[in-house]
């Protein structure tokens, strides 16, 4: 009874994993929202800059910073709008190899290191994500990050 393999109908056991990783069209679809939201924060941010006709090279800086800090940051912290549309999230993949309960967001440090490869390489970073049983970017591999389905 115990090699039998598992009807379809019963849920997995607590102690077996199958690993479904997200399609290449939803981290594009993921990645496109991101953009544009990002675009937007650059052109507000340079409406209220001008509208406030604030020049100061710190000021300016301040706000090149924090919105280049969009995604790192609400990656660390959760996930970014485009994610959260799409239903996805950035984990840690020791944890999603574990198969642990509580998955754990990537830390500050690593989401800045992914976003500063992805930004490097582009659209080069997806292409290992067919050939990875996790569906890992080379941007994922460097910040040891799995893209899965948000619970």
């Amino acid at each position: 009874m115990e090699n039998q393999p598992l009807d379809y109908d019963e849920p997995l056991p607590l102690n077996q994993f199958y690993f479904n990783k997200p399609s290449l069209i939803l981290r594009i679809k993921s990645m496109l929202i991101d953009a544009v939201v990002i675009i937007v924060l650059m052109l507000v941010a340079a409406w209220l800059l001008n509208a406030l006709s604030i020049a100061s090279g710190v000021v300016r800086g301040a706000v090149f910073v924090a919105i280049f800090l969009y995604e790192p940051l609400t990656m660390a912290f959760g996930r970014t709008l485009g994610q959260k549309m799409v239903g996805l999230q950035v984990q840690r993949k020791g944890d999603v190899v574990a198969n642990t309960l509580q998955r754990r967001s990537i830390s500050l440090f690593a989401s800045v290191a992914r976003y500063i490869v992805k930004g490097l390489l582009g659209w080069i970073s997806l292409l290992t994500i067919h050939s990875d049983p996790y569906g890992q970017a080379i941007h994922d591999k460097v910040a040891g990050s799995v893209m899965c389905f948000a619970k």
